[in-house]
Formats: structure tokens, C-alpha cells, sequence
């Protein structure tokens, strides 16, 4: 697998990243070859290798994140971040859009790429969208990966914002870096049925604050079709 970088190192300016000539499409899904280290070098990294999702479940998606970006509100816990990111301005935080054009996925996604912030102060990205109902059979999936050039270590996580303005980080965090095969997340939201919030995508840095070009893949919310919801009493 191989994004597409040519539009985005444009938007972003980073000049530090080179990318690399296209490696050919992993079209049976095979795992990726495992590298031994040649003594006195760097052992290589393995080759993302991207998982079909569990189900064709279009039919069944109720909320698409990326086409809604931009009317989510953007910070780094302490400064508001412009949607879609001002080009060559990273340090703060930085959030774009990658359409299925600029991918290179053995499926059809929109992803969003978030950069938390560089400064020494914050290290991290918070993306909270318009308020939503949540019912029972909602589960949240995605795919989480980092851009293969970049030194990525981060942590991707779920937090939302009550009716009553209080947030909330109760899911479980995924932590992800650049040695690591994408991590595809299929998790239920049923302890929010029947409220309704405002989900927060985040992003941390881990350690090193930069280069962490982190990517949601196709976040959305699904209902499930055999999960039932409870009709509302008279």
C-alpha cells in the first residue's frame, strides 16, 4: 500500500519527507513479508498491508466523520485549529481531508488526516462533531494507520461531550506507530444508546511530536441491522 502524496506534501509543505516510488498493490491481502536484520543495520519496517472491512456495510451507515470535517470543531485542547488546514502551518495542529482519489486502498474511503500538535505544549488534535443520537446497535469503525514516510507514534481514541457540555473519554485507546500494520476498529457504542452527544476523534502524540501524519480511514457509524432497538413507550 502506497498513499498518494504528491496533493497532500503540496498542502503541508513538509519537505523533510521524499516519497518513495509506488510499491505494487498486496491484492490477496497476504501478510507482509517479515525483514531480518542485517547485523550493524536498521532492521526495515513491515509493509502496511490494509484489511478489507468486516462487512459491505454502505447500506447500513448511518454517519460518514469526513465529509462532515469541517463542521466539527478543531483544537489542541487549547488553541481552535482552522478546517482544513492552512498550508505549511503544522506546528499547532493540522487537519485535512483525503478524498478516494488521493488514497491507494483495496477499498472505497474518505480519511481524514490529523497532525497533533508540535509546540512543546499540547501534543494532541481533538475533532468534536455536531451532536448525533447514539442508539443501540451504533458501532464505530475505522481504519487507523499513519503515513508510511512518517516516524509515527501516536495514540488514536474516542471521547464525546454530554448534553450537558461534560466530556467523556470512557473507550479504550488504540496506540499506534510506524512499525505497525493498520489497525481496523469495529467498536460498539451501546453504553450511549439513547443519549445524545458530540463524538471527539483524538489523537495524541506518544513521544516524538513530529512527523505524526495520523489517519482515520473511513471513520463511521454503523447500525447494525440484527441488533434491535427498543421502541420508545407511549
Amino acid at each position: 500500500m502506497r498513499i498518494r502524496l504528491a496533493s497532500l506534501l503540496a498542502l503541508i509543505l513538509l519537505s523533510a519527507c521524499t516519497p518513495s516510488p509506488a510499491t505494487p498493490q498486496n491484492t490477496d491481502l497476504e501478510p507482509a513479508p517479515v525483514f531480518t536484520a542485517i547485523p550493524t543495520l536498521t532492521p526495515l519496517p513491515p509493509t502496511p498491508t490494509f484489511a478489507i472491512p468486516p462487512l459491505d456495510d454502505a447500506a447500513n451507515v448511518v454517519y460518514y466523520f469526513a465529509p462532515d470535517a469541517c463542521n466539527a470543531k478543531w483544537t489542541n485542547n487549547g488553541q481552535e485549529l482552522p478546517c482544513p488546514g492552512i498550508s505549511g502551518q503544522t506546528t499547532s495542529g493540522y487537519i485535512g481531508l483525503l478524498t478516494q482519489t488521493e488514497l491507494n486502498l483495496p477499498y472505497k474511503a474518505d480519511a481524514l488526516l490529523t497532525i497533533p500538535s508540535q509546540d512543546g505544549n499540547f501534543y494532541g488534535i481533538f475533532g468534536t462533531f455536531p451532536a448525533r443520537e447514539i442508539q443501540l446497535a451504533d458501532f464505530f469503525r475505522a481504519e487507523l494507520f499513519c503515513m508510511p514516510e512518517s516516524k509515527c507514534d501516536v495514540t488514536f481514541s474516542l471521547g464525546y461531550y454530554d448534553a450537558d457540555g461534560n466530556f467523556y473519554e470512557p473507550f479504550p485507546a488504540w496506540a499506534y506507530n510506524d512499525t505497525q500494520l493498520p489497525k481496523l476498529i469495529n467498536f460498539p457504542l451501546d453504553v450511549l444508546a439513547g443519549q445524545t452527544v458530540q463524538l471527539t476523534l483524538i489523537v495524541r502524540a506518544n513521544r516524538n511530536p513530529l512527523d505524526n501524519l495520523a489517519i482515520w480511514a473511513e471513520p463511521r457509524i454503523f447500525r447494525h441491522p440484527n441488533i434491535a432497538t427498543p421502541t420508545p413507550s407511549p
